[in-house]
Order: C-alpha cells, then structure tokens, then sequence
C-alpha cells in the first residue's frame, strides 16, 4: 500500500480546480496613501443576440402551396432570409460558471390553412445550464399543425448540445455558433407535428462581454472536455497501483514462506564438521 499513497496524491493534485484568482480588496497601511479600490467582478453577460431557422422544413411547409400560409414576428424578434434573430436579449450569464439565461420579449407567429393553423412562439429564454446544455424555453399559444388548441408557458422546448457548437471569441462578443437543438417531449407536445428528438435548425448565441472573459467561457468548456479524460486516466494509474502493491505484497509473503528455519539442517543436535 506504500506505493499506492504517492499515486493517489498526485491523482488528486491532477483533479483538483485550478484556482481563480480574485481581486482583493487593498489592505490599509498606515502612512500611506489609500490606493484605489477595485470592485470584485465576475464574468456576467448581460445582452446579447440570436439567430435562428428554426426549422427549414416546416418553414417550406408554411409558405409552401398545401398550407398557404406565412410567418410573422413581434416585439424584439425579426426576420430576414433565412433567419429569424434578434439583438435585445437580455439577462444574466455567468460566464466563468457557464450558468444563466438570456431572454428576449417578442414572437414568430405561424399560421396556414386560411387561419386553421396558427402557433405563436413567444418570449423566447436560452437557459445555458452548464459547459454542456442548452435549454430554449417558450410559450407556446394557438393551434398546432393538427388543429390542436394550445396554451402552454414556460415550455422547455428544445435541448442544445453547447459541446458540438462552435466557440469562437469576436472581439467582445462571445460566439457559440450552429449549435445543434432537438425538440424535447414537453416541446413535442406543446408544438405538434414532430417527436421528441427531432433536430430543428441549429442556432447561434452572442453574449456581449470582454475579449477576457470570452476567452475564459471557452477555457472553461475546453476543462469540461478534460474532466473525463483526466478521471479515466486516474482510475487506470489507481488500478495499475494497486494491483502491483498487492503482488508486491503476494511476492514478499511467498518468499517469507519458502525462506529456512533456524533449525533447519541440524540432525540430532550435533554440527557436522
């Protein structure tokens, strides 16, 4: 078990956070001049942008000849070939925790078959929960593609996968561009028309911030894809440590049990000469 010890130790040193510097309130001295205090701060994300396809498909489905019908939108939300976006969102993510959401007040509003279908999706929220998921969450209000009357809030309507998005820093604006979303089952059921785990358009976010902490968001995306690797690495050193400790200790036992007695080679008490 001695050579386990050491092992563990340094498992635990690779493990372990990195620690984030804070900034530190000055310390009054005596005779001096006080020197000016710099407020704690943390990387917050305050606005930002979106855009959005939604879905090609069903936007071909609305404007297409079997519907007949057209799309709209509201408040914050605009469109523009083939994008539906919007700059106004505001909220708070962390960015060095890579935790919040940013929100917008505004609408797309579907509608076909000379009025029968008609689905509002309203005031947006992009919940960042973590180095990992998306949540898009939304109200959802009218009549689904199969004439179903709907009136829901707070939907989490769609899931994002932030690991396979493209992280890039613009300045100051932190990008995750295309990030890939899926219709999730409260999502399916509000909506209509498509299951659980259908693949919508992917999206884009900004989040205005500094160059600083953009680069930190995507420093601490790139720790959640080390994690693992570091863990799977330290359950195999763990491994490997102990099985030798334990032969080592196997070894010494046998050899322990081979080794002579003290009154091996003596025949009836007398020497041999």
């Amino acid at each position: 078990m001695i050579v386990v010890l050491p092992v563990v130790a340094a498992l635990v040193a690779m493990l372990a956070p990195v620690p984030t510097v804070s900034p530190v309130a000055p310390v009054a001295v005596s005779g001096l001049a006080s020197a000016p205090t710099v407020a704690a701060t943390t990387c917050t994300a305050k606005a930002g942008a979106f855009t959005w396809g939604f879905k090609e498909s069903f936007r071909a489905y609305i404007s297409g000849s079997i519907a007949n019908g057209e799309w709209t939108t509201a408040g914050g939300i605009g469109y523009a070939t083939p994008d539906f976006s919007s700059d106004q969102l505001t909220g708070a993510v962390r960015l060095d925790a890579l935790a919040g959401e940013l929100a917008v007040d505004g609408s797309i509003r579907f509608t076909g078959h000379e009025g029968i279908l008609d689905t509002t999706i309203a005031d947006p929220r992009f919940v960042i929960d973590g180095p990992n998921r998306l949540v898009v969450v939304v109200d959802v209000i009218g009549t689904t593609q199969d004439f179903t009357e709907v009136d829901s809030a707070d939907v989490p309507f769609l899931e994002g996968d932030l690991a396979a998005a493209e992280w890039r820093v613009d300045g100051d604006t932190l990008v995750l561009g295309s990030i890939p979303v899926t219709l999730t089952a409260a999502g399916a059921e509000a909506f209509g028309t498509y299951p659980a785990g259908e693949a919508f358009d992917p999206l884009t976010l900004e989040f205005t911030t500094t160059a600083d902490c953009a680069a930190a968001a995507i420093e601490s995306r790139a720790a959640a894809d080390r994690l693992p690797l570091l863990v799977a690495a330290g359950v195999a050193i763990v491994g490997a440590a102990l099985g030798g400790g334990i032969a080592l200790l196997l070894r010494r036992r046998r050899r322990a049990a081979s080794a002579p007695s003290d009154d091996d080679g003596a025949v009836g008490g007398s020497i041999p000469v």
